[in-house]
């Protein structure tokens, strides 16, 4: 049935109220209650979505407040899906943005809502769209809030696999979505993470201070610029803003806004009552949190909010298999990993710069200018200069907040083990952008040198490129012995390339999509512009991994592959200087099974830039796939250079520990592994390393434990819910262990790796152990006829550990012999699982 025909089910349609992306709002009259409705009639859902969205609305129709609109059915007609909810009179809070709403309006409107979403977050559910089009004002001055019919629970209670629909970037910019909605989103939401009460207190926030200010707090000109403001940017204060309001609701607003979720309302229950006219303000402890305090944690949770997993996901677990070689390239980064390539230099931490009078237009700035002073530096063979990530890590552990000058200088330089710090500070006034900078002797506390310089804000580029050149100058090191990096032309493309490097470093798979959105705008406004292509290079090595290893989408993943090599040889061609470039190439070769290649372009990036720890990282992973002792130890050697340039590396503590567990060395990758975990709570390959290891070692029950803590952290892992239901077979409880295998269902293809895994646990669990047994075995003698050397060096490593779990579950049924043909295989494909089946308890 059509919507637009006189009736649909039991309704009677009106008048049609809109229509949007998800579908038609109509007037319609209930036919058996004889009332009129809010019917949204909803389109394009596919099967899953449909019964996700009338489960979530039914879920909704438990809400009973005055301030929401209510729902009073869900369900479907003909296969269309409708949500028929209160009919409410009034205009939306739309109507009213554009103008400073004044301060009893406001206050009135906050308290509301807060008391609303409490009522709803009590209940367990989300609303994840709070803007101001689902905000409506009655006649009588009655805030309502619509759509909860989309609304679902929190996280503890998200489904997995296909019914789970976050608005993910792919999603948020596929046709259909406006850039409103990503405007009001929570930097959680944002970056694909799971949804608290705390996200809606986030959009809640935003919507109260656009109303204050006439001014939204983060909508750009672009999608990406928008959702970088969102996670980055900090508004204007109210105090400036609206001196007029209240402090208590100011401070209200600035703390719903807070990037951390743990720096918000710990409920909005609190917040209703301070905003309460019955209640003073004042009695209501911790409804107010300084702006400067949430500035700090906001630096934090930055770096802490990655759910990293995903980005390192390919190069953590993609050592493969070769035959021991003895090419030039692998001979000679062998030999170098024996070199300290930081000796004789002296150490130089380059801080980002202050920005004396903030604002969001040139908050980038104090990146890019520090940035530009890195690289005058970073090509002379007597410096070595600290990895800005690195930088921002160490003043995060002091409390300090990078962009903000350092409270002891003495302490951060030991952290670091600096000798000279660089700092400085810039403002723009006037049309004029008026800087300064100074070199620090750790050792002595003293200023060595310092300068200034004072330019128009349309020669930036040219101040940047000055910068370069003058910082040597006055440190008295002579010219650059280099030339000049790529510079760019236009002052949007370096803006766009410096928020991208930011946005990595929170290092989890939609940041890096974020990223490479930002760089690919880059690109297209300067195609000649090689650090662009270099960082866009990385982060398609980064997605191209993501795609093989978590979605065993493998064919995908060597495009994006291909894409990232074009890409990075592209950005070497017009800048042979550019270690970044080299580092991306050697990342995608090694993916792409050229180990010449890759080492030979790892080394190059290490010996133009030896402070770069993820160059070591990759040079370590390369030799970790390899045959023989002398390998192996140069991956140990490699990752010890890269943990001592960068001890909070989660990264290179996690690929360490799937070296030393495939070396049989269970307990020191455990340590590895949790060490990553505690650096990176929402690692989720982590969770794995560690969880595999304590199951291999037969401590099953500490394992399950691990992936507990995992899923708490990345909800939706399939990896770790399909080594939950194995966990569970092997400690006997039958019922969760089926419950993870129903939902897994359709994760992977049909004849994946981990779907026959699985299909081979449920028969165990079934009681068919004689074919679970077969299944595994015509799975192996169907992958011996296959070339082994030509599957991808993902699929290789993904292959041998789900045969080493196959193995595990042939010898628990007590066939031993079937254990070991699986062992090998897995062997085969990826060296060391013979030595864990040595010290596995099962095997015995």
């Amino acid at each position: 049935m059509t919507s637009d025909a006189p009736h649909f089910g039991s309704y009677r349609l009106l008048t049609r109220l809109g229509e949007g992306a998800m579908g038609e709002v109509w007037r319609a009259l209930d036919l058996r209650l004889e009332r009129e409705v809010a019917l949204k009639i909803l389109k394009d859902a596919d099967d899953l979505r449909r019964k996700a969205l009338i489960g979530e609305a039914k879920l909704a129709c438990q809400l009973n407040h005055p301030n929401i609109a209510h729902i009073y059915d869900a369900g479907e007609v003909d296969g269309t899906p409708y949500i028929a909810m209160e009919l409410v009179e009034g205009r939306t809070l739309r109507a009213l943005v554009g103008r400073p709403v004044d301060g009893p309006l406001l206050h009135r409107l906050a308290q509301q809502a807060a008391q609303a979403l409490s009522h709803a977050h009590q209940k367990g559910i989300v609303h994840r769209d709070i803007k101001p089009e689902n905000l409506l004002l009655t006649h009588e001055g009655q805030l309502k809030i619509l759509d909860f019919g989309i609304a679902r629970r929190g996280a503890d209670d998200l489904p997995s696999g296909a019914t789970s629909h976050h608005m993910t970037l792919v999603e948020r910019t596929a046709p259909g979505y406006s850039q409103g909605t990503p405007a009001y989103m929570s930097p959680e939401q944002a970056n694909g993470q799971p949804l608290t009460g705390q996200s809606d207190q986030f959009s809640l926030g935003v919507v109260l201070y656009e109303l204050a200010t006439a001014t939204h707090p983060f909508l750009k000109g672009s999608l990406v610029d928008t959702l970088y403001a969102v996670t980055r940017d900090e508004p204007k204060p109210l105090s400036e803003a609206r001196p007029d309001l209240p402090r208590t609701l100011q401070d209200a607003i600035h703390r719903l806004m807070a990037k951390a979720p743990r720096d918000r309302f710990p409920s909005l229950q609190a917040v209703a009552a301070g905003l309460s006219e019955d209640i003073p303000t004042a009695t209501v402890p911790h409804l107010s949190l300084s702006v400067a305090q949430l500035e700090r944690s906001r630096r934090r949770w930055i770096l802490a909010s990655a759910v990293g997993a995903l980005l390192v996901a390919g190069t953590a677990l993609g050592a493969f298999l070769v035959r021991r070689a003895q090419i030039s390239g692998l001979g000679e980064a062998r030999r170098a990993s024996r070199e300290d390539f930081t000796k004789g230099r002296r150490v130089v931490a380059i801080l980002p710069l202050e920005q004396l009078q903030p604002d969001s237009e040139h908050a980038w700035l104090s990146n890019s200018f520090a940035d530009a002073m890195a690289y005058g530096l970073v090509r002379r063979e007597d410096l070595l200069v600290v990895d800005r990530l690195r930088v921002v890590e160490a003043m995060n552990h002091l409390g300090d907040t990078p962009g903000r000058a350092p409270k002891a200088l003495g302490e951060l330089g030991r952290q670091l083990k600096a000798e000279l710090l660089v700092l400085g500070s810039y403002q723009v006034v006037g049309g004029q952008l008026r800087m300064g900078v100074r070199v620090v002797d750790v050792a002595r506390g003293a200023t060595r040198h310092q300068f200034q310089l004072d330019r128009p804000v349309a020669d930036l580029l040219k101040l940047e490129d000055e910068l370069q050149q003058r910082l040597p100058q006055e440190m008295g090191l002579g010219s650059d012995p280099g030339s000049l990096r790529s510079q760019a032309k236009n002052p949007r493309t370096r803006e766009l390339y410096t928020k991208a490097l930011q946005v990595i470093t929170d290092g989890n798979q939609d940041s890096v999509q974020l990223a490479n959105s930002l760089l690919q705008s880059a690109i297209e406004i300067e195609p000649d512009y090689a650090p662009a292509r270099a960082e866009y290079a990385w982060t398609l090595a980064e997605l191209g991994a993501t795609r093989a290893l978590s979605q065993g989408r493998f064919d995908e993943a060597q495009s994006l592959l291909r894409q990232g090599k074009a890409a990075a040889e592209t950005a070497i061609a017009l800048d042979p200087s550019a270690s970044q470039a080299y580092r991306a190439l050697g990342s995608i070769l090694m993916r792409l099974g050229d180990l010449e290649g890759a080492s030979r372009s790892a080394l190059q990036a290490v010996r133009l830039d030896p402070a770069d720890h993820k160059a070591y990282d990759m040079l370590a992973d390369v030799f970790a796939g390899l045959e023989g002792e002398d390998n192996h130890q140069a991956a140990r050697r490699y990752f010890e250079k890269s943990l001592s340039l960068f001890p909070e590396g989660w990264q290179a503590h996690h690929r360490y520990g799937v070296l030393l567990q495939n070396q049989g060395e269970l307990p020191a990758a455990l340590q590895h592994a949790d060490r990553a975990i505690a650096l990176r709570p929402a690692a989720e390959y982590a969770y794995v390393t560690a969880a595999d290891s304590l199951l291999w070692m037969g401590r099953t029950a500490e394992a399950q434990v691990r992936l507990k803590a995992g899923l708490r952290e990345v909800p939706g892992s399939n990896v770790l819910r399909s080594l939950m239901a194995y966990a569970a077979w092997d400690l006997g409880d039958r019922e969760t262990a089926l419950g993870f295998i129903r939902e897994l269902g359709g994760a992977w293809p049909p004849d994946h790796s981990s779907t026959l895994l699985l299909a081979g646990v449920k028969k165990a669990l079934e009681g068919d152990s004689a074919g679970a047994l077969a299944l595994y075995e015509d799975y192996r003698k169907r992958l011996l006829a296959t070339d082994l050397a030509a599957k991808k060096h993902n699929e290789k490593r993904v292959l041998s550990l789900n045969l080493y779990f196959m193995a595990r579950v042939a010898a628990k049924l007590g066939a031993a012999a079937e254990g070991g043909n699986l062992v090998d295989l897995a062997e085969r494909l990826h060296p060391g699982k013979r030595r864990v089946a040595q010290q596995d308890p099962v095997f015995r």
